[in-house]
């Protein structure tokens, strides 16, 4: 049967690659570096063949006139970024190599999970995909099937839907008759605030909400997680800190076992998140 044998969790911040890269960047970049090769070796280690990305589109791909919740990709390659994202990123347009096959048994063994994904066969990833990939899997050599969220544009699905439905693709994924070795990338928030007041701040958006939020998940807590999740629990600590639902997924793809690694690092903007299960868990 496949296996998963790594579970990653971190952010999608599109102004990290290229801050990264200035001589004058923050002294706390340093820290999220580290946190981030540790990710990028733990990866390395789990050996996957492919990998199970889950993310959101920004008002790229979908808008108003058709947001699904939960969407699948179906393709054999995946193009990314969008224009706007090199423009004011510098995030660079690439091409990733898709699982047409993983997507298909993902996708038929939900239903019987009682979960109805939405699918494209033209769908291009933006930074809620690429960004991860290029701190853990620079080479993006690894096929990959990209599952995206709506976190963003409300009304949103419950905590609770997010937790079950990670807990489906698990589901799945344990009884696919494959050897393949799968690893899933997950991108999400802590506390953040996009375009509003509190953006340029300088500071942790909601401290309290990010350290609890690293508990739930560090102890495996993912009741504690649906219960604090609503809609107006997490505006009230940034206006995009419901890009946290996407961690509750992840949480249910774990089997809401403890994580082996969890942690949100104060760089000196936003709390970046670094969470993963290695493939004993």
């Amino acid at each position: 049967m496949a296996r998963i044998v790594s579970i990653i969790g971190t952010t999608h911040n599109p102004f990290m690659p290229r801050l990264f890269s200035r001589p004058n960047r923050p002294p706390g970049c340093a820290k999220v570096i580290e946190r981030i090769d540790m990710l990028r070796e733990k990866l390395r280690q789990a050996k996957p063949d492919v990998l199970v990305t889950i993310g959101n589109d920004h008002l790229h791909q979908f808008f108003m006139d058709n947001m699904p919740a939960f969407m699948i990709g179906k393709m054999d390659s995946y193009d990314g970024t969008f224009h706007d994202e090199t423009r004011e990123f510098g995030i660079p347009a690439c091409r990733i190599p898709g699982d047409l096959e993983l997507s298909d048994q993902i996708m038929e063994g939900a239903f019987d999970q009682g979960v109805d994904f939405a699918y494209s066969n033209e769908l291009t990833i933006d930074h809620s995909i690429i960004v991860p990939l290029m701190f853990v899997r620079p080479e993006m050599d690894l096929p990959i099937v990209p599952i995206l969220t709506n976190c963003i544009a409300p009304p949103l699905p419950r905590p609770k839907r997010y937790y079950e439905v990670g807990r489906a693709i698990r589901a799945v994924i344990d009884e696919i008759p494959t050897d393949k070795r799968i690893g899933v990338v997950v991108s999400g928030h802590l506390s953040l605030e996009i375009g509003g007041p509190k953006q340029f701040e300088g500071r942790l958006m909601d401290p309290d909400f990010d350290a609890k939020a690293v508990g739930w998940i560090a102890n495996g807590d993912a009741e504690g997680a649906v219960n604090n999740c609503s809609f107006d629990q997490l505006k009230k600590s940034g206006n995009m800190t419901h890009g946290f639902l996407n961690f509750i997924m992840m949480m249910g793809l774990a089997n809401a076992t403890r994580a082996s690694h969890a942690e949100g690092v104060d760089a000196g903007f936003p709390a970046v998140p670094f969470f993963s299960w290695d493939a004993s868990k």
